[in-house]
């Protein structure tokens, strides 16, 4: 008898992913983690009672877990704290990016049309109150995302690898103010000349992250920043185009450059979800910002 030739590798590769793909999302169906969309991304959002709870990430395909909660890390050893913090924060920064980039293509899409719908108008709208411009030009250019390996870094730093109270208490692992009483937010322990001073306090980690690409997008201290991230994808680039993000200024920069070179944090640029966790043919709900 004739034997079976074997799989072709791009035809094994793929049957692999699959398969893994099932297995992954078996042991998503537990008590603590459910699917649900946002925007082009079906998630699963997962909460953590351990360290144990929060899933490694051993490819460059992630599945898209977004946690509900957090926890301190910090009775683990160094190298596994560390560690455990990049597989908690990557998938929900994926999930923000991956979103942004395809808002952001269907806003392309609708500067090319000659007309455009009272659903397409009020779509924009609801965009461009988010992103605080009037201009479809600018909104675009707002909507640019940037390396996984910065938004690592910057989460890294400012939560003190995540044990900062307002990471803890907050899902904030970038010490986002509010200047908002209508925000669900956090008194800081200290004040600022005088003034009580209050942090963003957010459902789940993606929450975070998008105000997070919001606020880089849309305040002035990081305009250069908007500017460079048009020329460059390079992250040593871009960071230095972020001394204003801390009172630190060049230190900052310079800690921000360390943490990402001793920890390897390019591996992750390349870093992008399972294709089948997208939605990709209808619009997506824009939430108020």
């Amino acid at each position: 008898m004739k034997k079976r030739n074997a799989l072709p590798h791009h035809r094994l590769k793929y049957s692999i992913l699959f398969f893994s793909t099932i297995l992954l999302l078996g042991n998503a169906c537990t008590s603590t983690s459910r699917q649900q969309l946002i925007d082009h991304v079906y998630v699963i959002k997962k909460s953590i009672r351990s360290p144990e709870d929060i899933v490694g990430i051993n490819d460059s395909l992630v599945v898209p877990y977004v946690y509900t909660n957090t926890i301190s890390l910090a009775t683990l050893p160094v190298s596994e704290k560390k560690q455990k913090f990049f597989d908690m924060m990557l998938p929900a920064v994926l999930v923000a990016k991956t979103n942004l980039d395809l808002t952001r293509k269907e806003v392309e899409a609708l500067s090319k049309k000659k007309k455009l719908s009272s659903s397409d108008k009020a779509f924009l709208s609801r965009l461009m109150k988010k992103f605080k411009t009037t201009n479809i030009r600018e909104l675009n250019v707002r909507m640019h995302t940037f390396p996984v390996s910065i938004v690592l870094a910057q989460a890294a730093i400012e939560s003190g690898w995540g044990t900062s109270r307002f990471f803890l208490e907050g899902n904030n692992p970038f010490g986002i103010w509010s200047f908002d009483p209508k925000h669900n937010r956090i008194a800081a322990s200290s004040t600022r000349d005088g003034t009580k001073v209050y942090l963003r306090k957010f459902s789940n980690l993606e929450q975070a992250i998008d105000a997070y690409y919001v606020m880089l997008a849309t305040r002035q201290p990081f305009a250069a920043f908007r500017k460079a991230r048009l020329k460059t994808n390079n992250p040593d680039t871009l960071i230095q185009s972020l001394k204003m993000y801390s009172e630190r200024r060049e230190s900052y920069i310079n800690d921000l450059a360390l943490l990402m070179r001793t920890s390897h944090l390019n591996h992750y640029d390349s870093c992008k979800l399972i294709p089948g966790y997208l939605r990709t043919k209808q619009k997506p709900n824009i939430a108020a910002f």
